[in-house]
């Protein structure tokens, strides 16, 4: 049987339970012997959500992953849990999620992000191990269930979480949804660089000027830097996990176009490779690809692009027939003379 790990989201009911069923005073809250005995002798039904949600999901040999908020509260919770289940034979560890705290600002624009980071970075680190991952969502702050379905769907992730009203667990099952990529896709290089340093939102500004609105609507601007919002974060790093995934798919190029590509200069070269690469993800191209008049071929991109590669799908291959380029008007006289698969061969397949 694989083996499991279960990513779960911690917040303060195991404090606040505890702090009531035992009498406690409010200025003095249960300490880490008190808490341990307190989970040992109360029903997990009860005794947290965290008890409660993984009461229904733990089986024999999972290991759990808890992710707790950047205060005190949070931290004495999730160790207790981790040092429970631990103890129930869980392999169990403890993350701490920068900048999830009680402060408005800080949570909103810095802490979601931070939960959508370090959820992406487990789920990947997780599966590397060649362990199933499943996100218990149950706990913590009300946003960050919303998030952490949002990263389970993008990551074919199961998101669990016990309903207020039914006090049932509900599961939001990885959907086969094919993602529209094609945004980010189209605009890479601009993801690329908003996403590797702390960019000034002038700067930002700046190179937005001519991109589509919808670009900016995966954007937040913090103390006069724009970055990424936690919803941007989640559909940038899905798309380079699906990119990654679908780098094997192999690519063949013409004589015709293979003699185009390797004749270029560096930079129109750099641009042919962007857009191969892109046609992996079928994903992508499906959306942004039409068949032009004159040919059998499909063309990508379309849109205002210069790079224009046909190519056609057969049998999880790529074949390229064309590569061309409007600034050199090779993109027209390619459509005026026609371009057929069958006229095609001498096929090289593309290396990287």
């Amino acid at each position: 049987m694989q083996e499991r790990t279960i990513i779960t989201t911690v917040g303060m009911s195991l404090l606040t339970n505890a702090q009531r069923d035992l009498g406690l005073p409010r200025e003095k809250p249960p300490g880490p012997t008190e808490l341990a005995q307190y989970l040992q002798d109360t029903p997990p039904e009860k005794a947290s959500a965290e008890t409660n949600s993984l009461s229904r999901l733990l089986q024999e040999g999972d290991h759990i992953i808890f992710l707790r908020s950047q205060t005190e509260e949070g931290q004495r919770c999730a160790e207790a849990l981790a040092r429970h289940y631990e103890n129930q034979g869980h392999p169990s560890r403890v993350v701490e999620v920068p900048d999830l705290t009680y402060t408005e600002s800080r949570f909103k624009m810095r802490g979601l992000r931070a939960l959508v980071a370090t959820l992406i970075g487990h789920i990947r680190e997780e599966q590397g191990k060649g362990r199933q991952v499943l996100i218990n969502a149950t706990g913590g702050f009300k946003a960050e269930i919303a998030y952490a379905t949002l990263v389970g769907l993008l990551f074919d992730v199961p998101v669990y979480y016990i309903h207020e009203a039914f006090r049932d667990i509900i599961e939001m099952p990885p959907t086969p949804i094919g993602w529209d990529y094609s945004l980010l896709a189209d605009h890479e290089e601009f993801f690329e660089w908003i996403s590797t340093d702390l960019r000034e939102t002038r700067e930002v500004d700046a190179r937005l000027r001519g991109l589509p609105e919808e670009v900016r609507l995966l954007l937040v601007e913090e103390e006069g830097y724009t970055l990424l919002s936690p919803a941007g974060e989640a559909f940038y790093e899905a798309y380079r996990s699906r990119k990654d995934a679908t780098a094997g798919t192999p690519i063949w190029l013409s004589g015709a176009a293979w003699r185009t590509y390797r004749d270029a200069v560096p930079d129109v070269q750099a641009g042919f490779r962007r857009v191969l690469e892109k046609l992996r993800m079928r994903e992508v191209w499906i959306r942004r690809s039409e068949i032009p008049r004159n040919s059998d071929c499909q063309v990508y991109p379309r849109g205002h692009r210069d790079e224009r590669v046909f190519f056609y799908e057969e049998d999880g291959n790529i074949y390229v027939c064309e590569l061309a380029r409007h600034s050199d008007k090779s993109y027209e006289r390619l459509l005026e003379r026609g371009v057929r698969r069958a006229h095609y061969g001498g096929w090289k397949r593309l290396e990287g």
